[in-house]
């Protein structure tokens, strides 16, 4: 028999019993040569190791068995048969005394070496490769994410290439967009959009507005309407009375004049009745709708909004805000052209000059009063605080100088009203303040006062006397230059604010596309669901408030386009139902239409609110918020561009209206609409802790606008700061909602032209919807009346807020446009969101941790074992090993490899097929073969697969030659190696493993260290000064931050222009974008292409 090593075997304690091997693996019969080889870790100190013999009184040795199972031949075809006989021995004998383990012969197939390891290694391996494969996935999505997109995606549609000039001509390149993004955006529309003669603003909002009259106009003028509603004809019949000049002119001041004799006289032009104050309070404030001393409307109680309510609130001036009263000196010119106005007016309905001007004085005195007690508008932003619900007693106690139940029963008539009443006061103090400067004034100012109210607001409707003066004082007021505006439009104004939703119904049916409402709210929906998101982010709102929130935030009510009765003739008709037009007296007109209108307030307040019914006409270029009802309304005029387009790409609509419609849901979270809940109702609904968090939040965004100026006068940061909010909160939730549509639907083409990515457009979009220009006087205007901070600083403010545009903008730390401070109120903590690594980098970086941290744990294991093989002494089974064993320290050898033979403890196996084959270790195999005909190729190819596979093992001993020794493995087990190959192989194969380990580890690690680098660098652009984002240099075909050629095309922006396109004459763009344009027509002009002919150089 020849001898069998057993490699790197364990001697440990074992225990007195007969000499025998631990089942193994292995396969085989006797006489041919087969090594074998074990392992396992130090022995445990405390015990020595008993070697044995086939001789009684010898000590055993016991060996650890674990990792077997290597080298399993194949099998062929659907057959079961037995592994690989046993090579014969030197005689060409086989003897079953001698059955040998079999092992290892080579490498192997993969399942031979998968089942030659343990099952901790088979697991580790599986999980191994179950993170490669995530690893996997997360670079190849990484490599998509910041992967450039090539030339060829470049959109060169009609519409696109129409929408990129517009942009373009837009723009001001010149300009950093990281020093002034405004100008940036915007440059290029102020210098082609001078401000028109009559305008002290002109914006997109105007523009589109302007359009909607052009389209109302047309139809009001060229539409039949037979067989129309009755209220489309009443439009019809408002509008042309407007437009009749001649006889405006005939009638003059007359209208106006009968009209204040009727109600008791005017001390200014003639006779008064003294003692007529309340009833030409009740005539001028209840059947006119004048607003002197305060207003009186029926609205929902904003405690209960299932109901309406009589509300009073604080009114009564003309000019635009208290502080033109009170701060005189800034305000002088405009406080002379406001007497020189009231004069005029005066002289005109029949006063006397210096007398009319004495009285006049008087009046403008009483009004600065008014103003002086009149409370700021950015002191009452706390609806909370001003709400003041009390009875008409208890309103009667606090405000005696009117008559309230009087008063209240004749503007609310027909309705029957009880002092039990209950009435809403915004303003306790200002009313009370109010009733004491009414019973200290002499009446024959607050007659002329009243009578003034009722003169300022029905004036427009007279002769051109009147409209000249006004027109002087607005000239003054805001700073506009000689009004040239048509009639028509003036006319179109008038007939909106009156039958608004009449004039509607026929803008409805000429211009809006059904399609739009449908995806207008999937984009609400969108930009809903991404809020909710960030709602979830906000590490500073407690878990009670967020789930609220969330409530509140899907309980928001969206009304697109137009309300569904105007479509309806019949409800159409029944809203403007007593309401009564004639085409021969405009004047007449607008009276009626102030008695209709207070009839229909009346009847209001004993029916629960409508929350279908709309306070803003479906052609109107707005969109609102309205807490009480929790819903926000986007009508038809504003969806049309630069808002929203069917043909726009996906970033231009999400930056414009999708921007909107973020603006309006953020109301419902403002300063303001926070109060209410998500039915409507003001309650305290946010815990303490977040609504401390989100005023010191606000507080910082209060600061920050506060810190702006235009012409030197600051922008007031607490008055705005509901739409700094709503502008902040707004942009974030569209972008949100763009990226994940992005996710699901992929990247858009890109513009031509511009140099943009598509997440640059979207903020370039947002920006140039904000494009204006306005008078410093209409500014100044704006600073103190309006809640929404001036248009520059909508699109500074919010964007340099934003983390997102200064990502793709790349505007270094310190420029205006990345100051360092991100005012954000509904986002969370500072630092919390600002990244500099993206989901799929923290998932790439994870993974290859864990790898790498799985790698080197194998690694660490194999070396070990590496380790204990090489220092093993090596040793075969025979009389000396006794004695080496009980030689060594306490009688154990930690680890050595042992050269023997395999005997079977027990009877060996025999194979099924041949009778003299025997051995330790038998696997059966059930294999399927087929041919599969490879249509391609036109040839039969081969293939298997295994059905079923069954391993039968009996123990076995390693032993000498003779029967003098053997061993048998411990009843601790231990790692063991069985092996063909003699030491080195084994040896060799280990450490190529551990290697391999240990590669995989390195390169997991190189993998990880490269994607935090990366990061690393992202940021460190982002804080570098004068950094230009290299997604920019490659948009725009720089090399060393060099911009393309001004000769360049202007589609792909690299190669030269060769092309003059006849007959426009433009040089504008290489041949193969003009092969590639969709229609003959010039990028530039939009001109038609007759021909095109060669550039040659001259």
């Amino acid at each position: 028999m020849r001898r069998y090593p057993l490699r790197a075997a364990r001697c440990e304690p074992g225990f007195c019993c007969p000499c025998r091997a631990a089942p193994g693996a292995g396969h085989g019969g006797g006489g041919g040569r087969r090594r074998c080889g074990g392992g396992g870790g130090p022995a445990r100190p405390g015990r020595g190791a008993e070697l044995g013999s086939r001789r009684p009184g010898m000590a055993r040795m016991n060996v650890a068995l674990q990792e077997l199972g290597h080298a399993m031949p194949n099998y062929k075809r659907a057959t079961l048969q037995d592994e690989e006989g046993p090579e014969p021995t030197g005689d060409g004998s086989t003897s079953p005394d001698s059955v040998e383990v079999g092992f290892r012969k080579g490498p192997g197939t993969l399942l031979s070496r998968l089942a030659s390891r343990s099952q901790l290694e088979l697991v580790l391996c599986a999980v191994a490769v179950s993170l490669a494969l995530l690893l996997s996935v997360a670079v190849v999505t990484l490599a998509i994410q910041y992967r450039r997109d090539p030339s060829h995606s470049t959109c060169l549609t009609d519409a696109c290439v129409r929408v990129a000039s517009k942009i373009l001509e837009a723009l001001d390149t010149e300009t950093d967009p990281c020093q002034d993004f405004y100008q940036y955006s915007c440059g290029g529309w102020i210098k082609r959009n001078p401000l028109p003669n009559g305008r002290s603003k002109w914006s997109t909002f105007n523009s589109i507005w302007d359009q909607n009259q052009a389209i109302m106009k047309h139809l009001l003028e060229n539409t039949t309407f037979n067989s129309s509603s009755e209220a489309e004809r009443k439009t019809q019949r408002y509008y042309l009375s407007c437009l009749k000049e001649q006889r405006i002119e005939e009638l003059g001041s007359q209208p106006l004049m009968e009209l204040i004799d009727k109600i008791g006289g005017w001390n200014i032009t003639g006779s008064w009745n003294q003692t007529s104050f309340m009833e030409v309070l009740k005539s001028v404030s209840g059947t006119y709708r004048a607003t002197p001393f305060f207003t009186v409307y029926v609205g929902a109680d904003s405690k209960s909004s299932n109901s309406n309510i009589i509300q009073v609130d604080q009114s009564g001036l003309f000019l635009p805000s208290r502080d033109y009263y009170l701060n005189k000196t800034a305000n002088e010119r405009v406080l002379a052209a406001y007497l020189d106005y009231m004069v005029e007016l005066g002289t005109l309905l029949g006063g006397t000059p210096e007398p009319t001007r004495l009285q006049m004085q008087q009046v403008l005195d009483f009004e600065t009063q008014l103003a002086n007690i009149t409370v700021p508008q950015a002191e009452r932003r706390d609806d909370e605080k001003i709400y003041h619900k009390m009875s008409i007693a208890e309103l009667q106690v606090l405000a005696p100088a009117i008559d309230w139940l009087d008063y209240l029963s004749y503007a609310l008539a027909p309705l029957e009203l009880a002092d039990t009443e209950p009435v809403v006061v915004y303003g306790d103090t200002y009313l009370q303040q109010v009733s004491e400067l009414i019973n200290d004034t002499d009446r024959s100012i607050l007659n002329n006062y009243l009578i003034w109210n009722l003169v300022q607001k029905t004036a427009s409707s007279l002769d051109q006397r009147f409209e000249t003066a006004q027109e002087r004082l607005l000239e003054t007021l805001y700073g506009t230059r000689k009004s040239c505006t048509p009639r028509w439009q003036t006319c179109i104004s008038n007939t909106d604010d009156t039958l608004g939703f009449a004039l509607g119904s026929l803008f409805v049916k000429a211009t809006f596309d059904r399609d739009s409402k449908a995806i207008a709210e999937e984009m609400i929906s969108e930009i809903r669901a991404a809020f909710e998101v960030s709602l979830d982010q906000l590490d500073w709102m407690d878990e009670k408030t967020r789930q609220a929130a969330k409530e509140k935030a899907d309980a928001i009510y969206d009304m697109i386009g137009f309300p569904d009765f105007i479509l309806d003739n019949k409800e159409l008709d029944d809203v403007y139902d007593g309401y009564e037009v004639s085409e021969d007296s405009f004047f007449q007109n607008m009276l009626n239409f102030y008695n209709f209108s207070a009839k229909v307030m009346a009847d209001q307040l004993r029916k629960p609110p409508n929350r279908d019914q709309w306070s803003m006409t479906p052609q109107t270029v707005n969109a609102y918020y309205l807490p009480t009802k929790n819903g926000i309304v986007f009508p038809a005029g504003i969806l049309q561009a630069p808002f929203y387009a069917r043909n726009h790409p996906k970033a231009l609509n999400f930056g414009g209206i999708g921007v909107v419609m973020g603006h309006e849901l953020t109301h419902a979270f403002d300063d303001q609409g926070r109060e209410y809940d998500k039915e409507g109702n003001l309650r305290p609904w946010w815990q303490n802790s977040s609504l401390e968090a989100f005023k010191n939040r606000t507080a910082c965004m209060t600061e920050q606008y506060g810190r702006y100026t235009v012409h030197s006068e600051k922008v007031n940061g607490r008055q705005t700061l509901g739409e700094n909010i709503a502008d902040n909160g707004g942009l974030k939730a569209a972008y949100n909602a763009y990226k994940s549509w992005l996710q699901k639907n992929g990247e858009e083409k890109r513009l031509p032209a511009l140099g943009l990515t598509n997440h640059q457009l979207f903020f370039v979009g947002f920006a140039q919807v904000w494009c204006s220009v306005r008078t410093p006087e209409s500014s100044h205007e704006g600073l103190v009346t309006d809640p929404h901070s001036p248009d520059k600083y909508r699109v500074i403010g919010t964007l340099s807020n934003s983390r997102d545009f200064v990502e793709h903008f790349g505007c270094p730390l310190g420029s205006p446009m990345n100051p360092g401070k991100h005012c954000e109120a509904l986002s969370p903590k500072p630092g919390t969101m600002d990244k500099h690594i993206t989901p799929g980098e923290l998932l790439c970086l994870g993974s290859s941790l864990a790898f790498s941290g799985l790698f080197y744990y194998l690694y660490r294991r194999k070396s070990r074992v590496v380790a204990r093989i090489q220092e093993a002494p090596k040793l075969q089974v025979d009389d000396n090993l006794p004695a080496l064993v009980s030689a060594a320290e306490g009688r154990c050898l930690p680890y050595v490899a042992l050269e023997g033979i395999v005997l079977p403890a027990q009877a060996a196996l025999t194979s099924h097929y041949h009778e003299g084959l025997l051995g330790v270790i038998q696997k059966l195999q059930l294999k399927e073969h087929r041919l599969i005909w490879n249509s391609l190729a036109r040839s039969w190819s081969e293939s298997e697969r295994v059905l079923s596979e069954q391993i039968y093992t009996v123990p076995f001993l390693l032993a000498s030659p003779g029967p003098e020794a053997a061993t048998q493995p411990p009843a601790q087990g231990g790692e063991f190696f069985l092996c063909l190959g003699d030491w080195q192989t084994v040896l060799a194969e280990l450490e190529s493993a551990s290697g391999l380990w240990k590669g995989a580890a390195l390169l997991c690690a190189a993998a990880g260290l490269a994607v935090l680098l990366h990061a690393l660098c992202r940021a460190y652009r982002r804080s570098r000064p004068g950094q230009q984002p290299e997604e920019d240099k490659e948009l725009d075909g720089e090399e060393g931050g060099d911009r393309a050629p001004e000769d360049s095309c202007v589609v792909c922006l690299s190669r030269p222009r060769e092309c003059v396109l006849l007959g426009c004459g433009h040089i504008c763009c290489c041949f193969r974008c003009f092969q590639a344009l969709p229609t003959r027509l010039c990028p530039i002009c939009r001109g038609p292409i007759d021909r095109v002919v060669p550039l040659y150089q001259a």
